[in-house]
């Protein structure tokens, strides 16, 4: 007979939460490989470093934080523009960006 809800173990938490978890725990942008073992560890659960990639991707997208097709700036890419503009000066960052575009 099958199992109706309520009864047996506690409800597991889904894979996209393990992973949202692992990535509030270990803070920055850790691995797959590096989450995996925290998942582990954590929620007695073995995930492929696939799934987990493709959740992280889809976590940090939703956050606004992905860096794929759409892009976005965000405030490490005006660090770097500013520590640019301070060792090469403005002039020589617009010739570099020109010669890139």
């Amino acid at each position: 007979m099958a199992r109706t809800k309520g009864e047996g173990d506690e409800k597991k938490p889904s894979q996209r939460s393990m992973v949202q978890a692992a990535l509030q725990d270990l803070g920055g942008d850790p691995k797959p490989r590096e989450m995996q073992s925290h998942i582990k560890t954590k929620f007695g659960v073995d995930l492929p470093p696939n799934i987990i990639s493709n959740y992280k991707s889809q976590i940090k997208r939703k956050n606004g934080l992905g860096r794929g097709r759409r892009g976005g700036l965000q405030v490490e890419d005006f660090e770097t523009i500013r520590s640019l503009v301070r060792r090469l000066g403005a002039d020589q960052v617009k010739r570099l960006v020109e010669a890139v575009a």
